[in-house]
């Protein structure tokens, strides 16, 4: 009888770490928000079934949930190298490149999950992502209102979405809005959105300080993203904000400060590194800025300002040779803007190539001369 109870217990013990029920375990945990738990699971399943692709996809899943991006990025790799087309795989390995900061390997992972799949709102949110950050706010309204069509209740992408309006509507310089809108009124309207749907929140500060610091009113700026910090000292970006807001009014020193405490607890945040190098250029110390741009570049080399600043950098040490490549590249990368043309300018005449000064200046001129 004892015999017969023994092996009945080890037939439902086989039976509960079946690869099926451990998979539905892992499910659950990860439904549950527990990832931690779906990693340890869905790891177990691997560890007897190495070829299981849901498991590998999930695993990915589960590590990008946790912030484990590096290894999120091995999980999925391996998925995909078994299943090209999956999807989700492909999806969040884009987000992950995205969270380390390596714009280069997210957007075109990204580009390659739209030729998948063309209807995911969290999709076009990321690809919305990348082209504010690479300063597009055009393509960047494009993306984020297909995702806030596909999901209207995403806070996050209403803010972002919000964000791009104000740059087209209230920013000084050459990028103009490709269709005529009143984006002004659009930026107000997800701003009263957003203030509905999480009223008092650190979000709602940094929309209020963004919107703020796109009409120039540094201060009032300033004092938005400070009410953020005091909400929510863990906000992601809130020591970049500051940092760049305090660049832009010429308070470098508390930038730098600023900037320095963002790289400490994201030390590969691209973003970060362009506007290190940016503070560090108008404050006339090139020397300090040339590092900060070279790895903001080998992360993101399609980004128009980390190519405008170390051009800049390096003709304010006289390395006008060096300053090329990177001014030139940004010219192709948004020929609008008039910035690149006048660095570039000083670069042809600093190595006495006087025909291509005087096209640059010209560039330069005829782009100042456009009326937005």
């Amino acid at each position: 009888m004892l015999l017969l109870f023994l092996g009945g217990a080890a037939r439902a013990q086989v039976r509960e770490d079946s690869p099926e029920l451990v998979f539905q375990r892992a499910q659950a945990a990860a439904h549950a928000g527990n990832y931690a738990q779906a990693e340890k699971l869905y790891r177990q399943i691997l560890a007897t079934d190495p070829g299981s692709v849901p498991a590998r996809v999930n695993l990915g899943l589960a590590c990008y949930w946790q912030h484990k991006n590096r290894e999120a990025v091995s999980e999925l790799c391996r998925a995909l190298e078994a299943s090209p087309r999956e999807f989700s795989a492909r999806l969040f390995l884009g987000l992950s490149y995205l969270d380390l900061g390596e714009y280069d390997h997210a957007q075109r992972t990204l580009e390659e999950a739209a030729r998948i799949k063309d209807m995911d709102p969290l999709l076009f949110w990321a690809l919305g992502s990348l082209a504010m950050i690479h300063g597009d706010a055009n393509s960047a309204v494009a993306f984020l209102e297909r995702s806030v069509a596909l999901d209207p209740n995403n806070v996050q992408a209403v803010w972002l979405l919000g964000q791009a309006y104000a740059r087209l509507a209230y920013r000084q310089d050459e990028e103009k809005p490709l269709v005529p809108a009143d984006y002004a009124a659009l930026s107000d309207q997800a701003l009263r959105w957003v203030e509905q749907k999480a009223p008092d929140s650190a979000l709602l500060r940094v929309f209020k300080g963004d919107v703020l610091s796109a009409r120039m009113l540094t201060s009032e700026a300033l004092a938005e993203y400070q009410q953020a910090l005091k909400r929510d000292p863990n906000w992601p970006d809130i020591h970049l904000m500051l940092g760049s807001l305090l660049g832009v009014m010429g308070r470098s020193d508390d930038a730098v400060r600023e900037l320095k405490i963002q790289l400490e607890r994201y030390p590969g945040d691209t973003r970060a590194l362009v506007e290190m190098g940016g503070v560090l250029c108008r404050a006339g110390n090139y020397t300090a800025a040339v590092p900060y741009l070279e790895k903001a570049l080998a992360r993101d080399r399609d980004n128009y300002d980390a190519n405008c600043r170390l051009g800049q950098a390096q003709i304010g040490l006289r390395q006008y040779s060096r300053a090329l490549p990177h001014l030139e590249r940004a010219t192709e990368i948004s020929p609008e803007k008039s910035e690149a043309y006048y660095l570039l300018h000083r670069a042809y005449r600093g190595l006495n190539l006087d025909k291509k000064a005087a096209w640059a200046l010209e560039q330069f001129n005829l782009r100042k001369a456009t009326p937005r």
